[in-house]
């Protein structure tokens, strides 16, 4: 029974070790995404878009290894927890992973046309939040910290909120004086909207941390 435990915390290990491993890759294609709105990289943009199949196989690869687990070990109470925790980040990484993705596909569609530089600079800033708050979840998730740490990782989260509902004020009101801004603007609401998600989905991270740490899940949302 020992030896059975055993196993299934090493098991336990090395998945929270790799949803480690796979938000870094997520935190790395957000921040190249950001990149390619900050410089206006439209050849990042599809380097960001061919190495999203990278994080799609890898999300398959740990969605296996979490089910084997599961059905090979049963644990229960707190691995338990941290194991089905797992399968449920994995998609959840993934499906933020997307959101690079996405910006990088409108970045394509905007081409050569210019971006306005304030409204572009509010947008890497709500996406550095988003990004600093899927980072500090995910660091909660991965070290066992307790509820109040995790709680604390997506703090900013309203913050968010209050930005992005700040920068559409500011398109849309462009929008209204200038009939030429509309389609620019509709791209940058596109934008600033995939980074919000990030941070909503960052407090599913969060989420998980708390239910992992503590047997309930808090609504941070």
């Amino acid at each position: 029974m020992t030896d059975n435990i055993n196993l299934v915390q090493k098991k336990r290990i090395q998945l929270q070790a790799a949803i480690g491993d796979l938000g870094e890759l997520v935190i790395q294609a957000l921040n190249r995404s950001v990149s390619c709105l900050r410089e206006h990289d439209l050849a990042l943009a599809e380097r960001i878009i061919a190495a999203d199949s990278g994080i799609n196989q890898q999300r398959r690869l740990l969605e296996q290894q979490c089910l084997v687990t599961l059905a090979a070990y049963q644990p229960a109470g707190e691995d338990l927890r941290a194991l089905g925790a797992c399968m449920e980040l994995v998609s959840e990484l993934e499906r933020i992973g997307d959101y690079a993705g996405d910006v990088a596909s409108v970045m394509l569609k905007i081409g050569d046309s210019r971006l306005p530089s304030e409204l572009v600079a509010s947008i890497v800033e709500v996406a550095g939040d988003a990004i600093a708050m899927l980072a500090a979840a995910l660091d909660a998730f991965t070290s066992n910290s307790d509820e109040n740490t995790a709680r604390a990782a997506v703090m900013r989260e309203e913050q968010v909120d209050r930005d992005e509902d700040a920068i559409i004020e500011q398109v849309l009101g462009r929008m209204r004086v200038d009939v030429e801004f509309a389609l620019t603007g509709t791209y940058l609401l596109w934008i600033v909207h995939n980074y919000e998600r990030v941070a909503d989905r960052a407090t599913n991270v969060a989420e998980r941390a708390v239910y992992v740490a503590a047997g309930h899940t808090p609504n941070l949302n």
